[in-house]
């Protein structure tokens, strides 16, 4: 008898997976999908997308029409706003906006109007983490050579308070003592980055993906100019222009700082975990984000996305929207404490 229970409950379970698909296909087929990013065409959020609009849709039940729709504003927050509040919750919509705004967020910044736990997080494209370096005329060739009421002040260039750029050398700074001296202001990553080829200053904090896709000249070849001096995390992956540079959270640990310090280490690199990310708003079905999850998932995989990435150098370690969610719970669900020390720090 339960045997049969079992075998009918079986035959019943995948009935209803035929039929959610076949609902999921119906519903998409003759739809068109607006992917929404936050920022202007060619930058690394809207090249993505289009790279995912090439292939996307064979991936989806229905293949609906893919279309980029840029939206810029107040760093991509307009356009998470508005796919959270106003934009239509059928499945046809989907975001693509700074996972930064997810720290802005959990420190209750002005502006945010929606809720980083209740998104539908679909993927994300890059995992990677933030780093300082510093030019090799600069007499500084190690993080401890800036540390202490004896370290070597380092000037460094941002395009923003609260911004990646910003945050980073802040909190090293709050951590462990460094004296990194923070000069916003600059026209974005590409400016903040001439500022250093160009000796304006004598460093600059991005993620370490960012140099290794746009600026490997900065750090190999004959132009070569600077040197990480530290990353964030609590493992060094293994590449040529980390040797001997400390992982942020083994230093921590190897200081003797609190638990605190490594909780705020964690906060300032969530997000770039989860570089480039994409997301749903709540109340779109059940059905159609997992379909969406899968279809993204199949998409990063896509042979021909993979050559159009690579002949773009972009090294991808995509995140699938389970993975994604995990990470924002754990940066919202930060110490209160260690939050309101992380807003003082930024302001």
């Amino acid at each position: 008898m339960k045997k049969k229970l079992w075998c009918l409950a079986v035959v019943l379970a995948s009935f209803a997976a035929s039929a959610s698909a076949a609902t999921v296909e119906d519903f998409y087929k003759g739809k068109t999908i607006r992917i929404v990013v936050g920022f202007g065409p060619g930058g690394a959020t809207d090249t993505n997308a289009r790279l995912l609009q090439r292939v996307l849709s064979k991936h989806i039940p229905g293949n609906p029409t893919i279309v980029v729709e840029n939206k810029p504003g107040g760093g991509s927050l307009l356009a998470a706003n508005t796919v959270y509040t106003t934009e239509p919750r059928d499945g046809t919509v989907i975001a693509s906006f700074s996972s930064h705004l997810v720290v802005n967020q959990a420190l209750d910044a002005p502006g945010v109007r929606f809720d980083a736990a209740k998104y539908q997080w679909i993927a994300s494209a890059f995992d990677s983490s933030a780093m300082c370096a510093v030019r090799t005329d600069s007499a500084v060739t190690r993080i401890e050579d800036i540390m202490g009421d004896r370290g070597k002040e380092v000037v460094v260039s941002s395009f923003g308070k609260g911004g990646l750029s910003h945050i980073e050398p802040v909190v090293f700074n709050a951590v462990f003592g460094a004296r990194f001296k923070v000069i916003t202001g600059y026209p974005g990553g590409a400016g903040q980055r001439l500022a250093v080829k160009n000796s304006e200053v004598q460093g600059f904090c991005t993620t370490f993906e960012t140099i290794k896709t746009l600026e490997p000249g900065m750090f190999e070849g004959p132009a070569a100019c600077c040197k990480v001096i530290i990353i964030a995390g609590a493992d060094v992956e293994e590449h040529r222009f980390l040797r001997g540079v400390p992982a942020a959270e083994k230093l921590a640990e190897k200081l003797g700082k609190s638990k605190d310090d490594l909780a705020m280490l964690r906060a300032m690199n969530a997000p770039n975990r989860i570089s480039l990310p994409v997301a749903m708003a709540p109340g779109v079905s059940e059905e159609r984000v997992d379909a969406m999850r899968r279809a993204f998932q199949k998409a990063y995989a896509d042979l021909d996305f993979q050559a159009a990435a690579k002949k773009m150098n972009m090294d991808l370690q995509p995140k699938t929207g389970v993975e994604v969610s995990r990470i924002v719970q754990e940066l919202l669900s930060t110490p209160k404490p260690v939050l309101a020390r992380l807003k003082e720090l930024i302001q």
